[in-house]
């Protein structure tokens, strides 16, 4: 956009967007909407608000969860799976991960890994223990814990986390079983050789703060990881750019439960006012699988 009308129509955004709240969904929802809400995103907001952030929450996005599931549960009996999450922050994306794979297959043998590129978030995933109240210090290490708990589902925590003395919880002993903790950098082409081939890479909310040549040279290294036939849990990327690079790298779009996972995350709402908000989910779109997929199976070579 010209630089003298974005300057213009800059200041009439809080109007509008104080305008667009009171919308009801049947607005917003049509065709018109979506084109306004995407002029928006794309030259007012996408570029904004690109630092990293260690938030995240156990069961953070129960469809995806459950379709990967479904996926795993194919394995042969007794088969070995190797397991990686990039950018993993306080592990509890891994935690949740291995809970249901574990519980629906109790008979793999899972290899884990997370990797950060924080000495001290990768200190706390190692000790996996949270706290089930608010925290009281201001440090961000002192808050960690609470947000993870905050809105998974009982059953699901009561399985995972042990209580503590001091009030705490603790991720149990059986899901921590074969799990390593490593300090690593995304954005190294040297990763694979850090972490050698997976058969399941979760790369999820840490290349969209990314520019864009980092991001997509980022992604082409973590896909080198995934063997062939393998998994690959891609989400909280800048959709445009994954639209563009993804369908290049051999990559299968997985469809099951692709709206549901979509939509599930309740930390990326308010679209098209927040930088990692997600847009309307829209099947007319030519590259809808590869766009909202977030999860993929990379083919032979």
């Amino acid at each position: 956009m010209n630089k003298i009308l974005k300057t213009a129509l800059k200041p009439l955004l809080g109007p509008v967007r104080r305008v667009w709240s009171r919308l009801p969904d049947s607005v917003l929802d049509t065709r018109a909407m979506r084109s306004v809400g995407s002029f928006i995103y794309d030259n007012f907001v996408r570029d904004t608000n690109r630092n990293q952030s260690h938030m995240t929450r156990f069961m953070r996005n129960v469809p995806q969860l459950d379709a990967l599931r479904d996926l795993i549960s194919r394995s042969p009996q007794g088969a070995t799976l190797r397991i990686a999450s990039i950018g993993c922050s306080t592990g509890v994306e891994l935690h949740s991960t291995l809970w249901v794979l574990r519980s629906a297959r109790p008979d793999l043998r899972i290899v884990a890994k997370g990797v950060d590129i924080s000495p001290a978030v990768v200190e706390f995933a190692r000790r996996g223990v949270f706290r089930a109240q608010p925290a009281t210090g201001e440090e961000e290490l002192q808050e960690m814990g609470q947000r993870e708990v905050t809105g998974a589902a009982a059953e699901a925590l009561h399985a995972m986390l042990e209580p503590v003395p001091g009030g705490n919880l603790r991720v149990r002993d059986w899901l921590r079983e074969g799990v390593d903790w490593l300090v690593g950098d995304a954005t190294d082409p040297q990763l694979i050789v850090q972490l050698g081939p997976q058969d399941l890479v979760l790369a999820c909310n840490f290349l969209g703060p990314m520019e864009d040549p980092l991001a997509e040279a980022c992604l082409r290294g973590i896909v080198q990881l995934v063997v062939q036939n393998g998994i690959l849990v891609l989400d909280g990327v800048d959709l445009d750019l994954k639209s563009r690079v993804v369908p290049g790298l051999g990559l299968r779009p997985i469809t099951d439960r692709i709206e549901e996972a979509f939509v599930a995350d309740p930390t990326k709402s308010d679209w098209p006012w927040k930088r990692w908000s997600r847009e309307p989910f829209d099947r007319r779109r030519p590259d809808w699988a590869f766009r909202y997929s977030t999860i993929f199976v990379r083919s032979a070579p």
